[in-house]
């Protein structure tokens, strides 16, 4: 009860302090801007304002009365503060506490083991047993790490080493036909029978391999012998990037530009890194202008033709492309 008394005076006394201030500050104001300059930053000044233009001025006098009331009030709480401060003494004051004697109740006394005498009747534990012992049986059992890292460790130590690659698989040669040979349109018994060849014997002596009798037919196709492959294409020629003329070169705005003429165009035109020319077919793959002599690298099917400033195409390479 007496903090809530303190702390209404309390904010009664500053309230109306703070409100008898203002007024006194505005009101020298009124009077002189020096005055509620001063007024504003120093309060004695505003106490000197009070009492000197107490009578005169109506305001300055209100001020005064309100601030002097707030102090009041702010004072006259002191009283309820202090009893507020007291109360939780007069409580601790006026309580009693029991004593228990401590002698009267004897302790315990814990016998301690002699030397001889032995402290644990059995010193070693039996082991618990462990879970794998007391797993049930229609669970499904862990993978041992131990046995798993035995079985990789045998199939492949290295993790990192190549894999190998099983070797194609080797067809077996046909055997060859067996012996011997027809004639044209007659036949006539040899003179001594000659055993048949077998594949160990191979070839006769003085024989070249291929060569056959002025009477015996060569090698038929499918009859044994290799089959004959078809001849690759030749691969496509860069001609048109070869018939390419480049007739100068210039770097504008930091980008290299090449003039360039083909065959089929009257006149050259300015081309960059990246353009294609001769209806697409030829690509200006770069345009090299750090040596003494700048050249312009060209690529159709994939091959790089290389192009100096002012150098001519071939005679063989313009006829063609004509």
């Amino acid at each position: 009860m007496g903090a809530g008394i303190f702390f209404l005076l309390f904010l009664l006394g500053v309230l109306l302090s703070t409100v008898g201030s203002i007024i006194g500050v505005i009101d020298a104001f009124k009077v002189s801007p020096v005055w509620g300059l001063l007024a504003l930053f120093i309060p004695f000044a505003l106490l000197v304002f009070w009492i000197k233009f107490w009578r005169s001025r109506k305001w300055a006098r209100n001020s005064l009365i309100t601030s002097l009331a707030g102090l009041l009030s702010m004072v006259l709480g002191i009283p309820f503060l202090r009893s507020f401060l007291n109360q939780p003494q007069v409580a601790e004051s006026g309580g009693t506490f029991e004593t228990v004697p401590l002698d009267q109740q004897p302790l315990e006394q814990i016998p301690l083991p002699d030397g001889g005498e032995e402290v644990f009747a059995e010193p070693l534990v039996p082991a618990a047993p462990t879970l794998i012992a007391i797993s049930r049986a229609d669970l499904i059992q862990s993978t041992d790490p131990d046995e798993r890292l035995q079985q990789i460790s045998s199939s492949r130590p290295d993790p990192f080493a190549t894999v190998p690659i099983p070797p194609p698989p080797r067809v077996a040669p046909p055997p060859p036909p067996p012996g011997g040979v027809t004639a044209g349109a007659g036949t006539r018994p040899p003179a001594s029978p000659t055993p048949a060849p077998t594949p160990a014997s191979g070839l006769a002596s003085g024989a070249r391999p291929g060569a056959t009798a002025p009477g015996q037919p060569g090698p038929r196709p499918g009859a044994g012998g290799g089959v004959a492959l078809a001849p690759l294409p030749s691969l496509p020629q860069p001609t048109q990037a070869e018939s390419v003329v480049v007739t100068g070169v210039a770097t504008v705005g930091g980008r290299n530009y090449a003039i360039v003429q083909t065959p089929e165009e009257p006149t050259g035109k300015y081309v960059t890194a990246g353009q294609r020319i001769a209806g697409g077919q030829v690509l200006v793959k770069r345009i090299d202008m750090r040596g003494n002599e700048p050249f312009v690298v060209l690529e159709q099917n994939g091959i790089e033709i290389s192009r100096s400033v002012g150098v001519p195409p071939a005679p063989e390479t313009t006829a063609s492309a004509i």
